[in-house]
């Protein structure tokens, strides 16, 4: 019987950052979807269970914080990771599992959901 690859939405209105992303995750072992923006990501969670969910604060139309609190309504148990340039980890961020800085790189976003999906 083959395992179920655990699934990641990465949202960001910039495709290099979804590229890497992408590239990041895949090759740690996840299925990854991408959306470049708020409106995108909740089509995306409409049609496929997700069991993270990374996003960026600053997108037009909908910022990171608006996603998130809408992915919270939905009641969903999805783990939520702000992977951002604004911010900062010791900020509260309503929402929000966890807080990744972009300073930090993608290496530190890998291991950031690797601990929050073994919860």
């Amino acid at each position: 019987m083959a395992s179920v690859l655990p699934s990641v939405l990465c949202v960001d209105d910039s495709e290099d950052i979804l590229l890497i992303c992408r590239t990041i995750l895949e090759a740690a072992g996840y299925q990854v979807f991408t959306a470049s923006s708020g409106a995108d990501a909740l089509e995306l969670l409409r049609a496929h269970a997700m069991d993270a969910v990374i996003i960026d604060n600053v997108m037009p139309g909908m910022t990171g914080l608006e996603l998130a609190r809408a992915i919270r309504h939905t009641g969903d148990a999805i783990r939520v990771i702000m992977f951002s340039s604004t911010g900062h980890p010791d900020e509260s961020f309503p929402f929000i599992d966890s807080y990744v800085s972009k300073g930090q790189g993608p290496l530190a976003l890998r291991k950031t959901l690797g601990h929050l999906l073994r919860k």
